[in-house]
């Protein structure tokens, strides 16, 4: 009975990884996969980094938000979004039906500020393989857009990862493709570094867009964490500037019900837009949230 038991949290936690191959490189890649993985999954999961649950072994997520904002220059803002990722009843469990107000396609999402409005968007995912290093999937909507999406992950040591994400995608007439990398060190249990660099190219008047970011997470409690957050968003096309640039600090707490959230969030934003002059302004956002998660 205790060995079906064992079996059973086995298959159920994420954090095992079991390569086909028996070597001794597979075992050691298995061994660094599973120790790096604890303590990173507990801050994707409790920050919800959307980049990084993307691949098959994210389950079933809803999550409604709600922000409100104060803007040093442009005064009070607020805004709603509801996302959502789930597997339809009686069919293959690895189609998604895909709900998202925040961006998803948007490699460049987890740069921006509170200011950036994503389209409203449902589709279907279907995670085509996940296996050891390699996952693939195909998503679809309704603008149309078809988008095939491959990762390749590698732990370099116990502590640190490296991750390869490639896009291509095709939307109305409107030919794209998006390269992203992350590397992430975990000093311990406490303290995960992860810094981002993304570059997207469309065949389109935009020309190319790079983008990176640093992120601490600071690990307090079960139910609390801190994530310190330094971006930079930039084009080249029509001209080469800095889009946006932000410095932020997140507190996030789960109070009350495993599924209420609360986060503030101050920052310091410097943003531009084409032929205006440079807006640098102070931003506080709360934000209260309901979340059902199965990771």
């Amino acid at each position: 009975m205790k060995a079906t038991a064992d079996k059973a949290a086995e298959v159920i936690d994420p954090c095992l990884t079991h390569s086909a191959d028996d070597t001794a490189f597979d075992q050691a890649f298995d061994y660094l996969n599973t120790k790096f993985c604890q303590p990173a999954i507990w801050f994707d999961s409790f920050f919800v980094d959307e980049r990084t649950q993307e691949d098959a072994r994210a389950g079933t997520l809803v999550r409604w938000t709600n922000d409100f904002s104060y803007y040093g220059i442009e005064g009070f803002k607020y805004r709603t979004n509801l996302n959502a990722r789930f597997n339809l009843p009686g069919v293959n469990e690895k189609l998604k039906v895909i709900i998202d107000s925040q961006g998803e396609d948007d490699p460049f999402a987890f740069l921006k500020g509170p200011n950036d409005d994503g389209e409203r968007d449902i589709g279907l995912r279907y995670d085509w393989y996940a296996k050891d290093r390699v996952s693939f999937n195909i998503k679809a909507n309704f603008k149309p857009k078809l988008e095939a999406r491959w990762r390749y992950t590698y732990p370099i040591s116990q502590s640190t990862i490296t991750r390869l994400t490639q896009k291509i995608y095709q939307e109305k007439k409107v030919t794209g493709e998006s390269t992203e990398f992350d590397i992430e060190h975990s000093f311990d249990e406490d303290f995960l570094l992860r810094w981002s660099a993304v570059a997207q190219y469309e065949n389109r008047d935009n020309g190319w867009e790079f983008g990176s970011s640093l992120n601490l997470y600071h690990y307090i409690s079960s139910k609390q964490a801190l994530n310190y957050i330094a971006s930079i968003y930039g084009v080249d096309t029509p001209y080469h500037y800095v889009e946006n640039a932000r410095i932020a600090v997140t507190y996030r707490q789960n109070f009350l019900r495993e599924w209420l959230f609360f986060e503030i969030t101050p920052e310091y934003n410097w943003s531009k837009e084409l032929d205006k002059d440079r807006l640098d302004q102070a931003i506080i956002t709360l934000r209260l949230e309901v979340m059902f998660q199965n990771i």
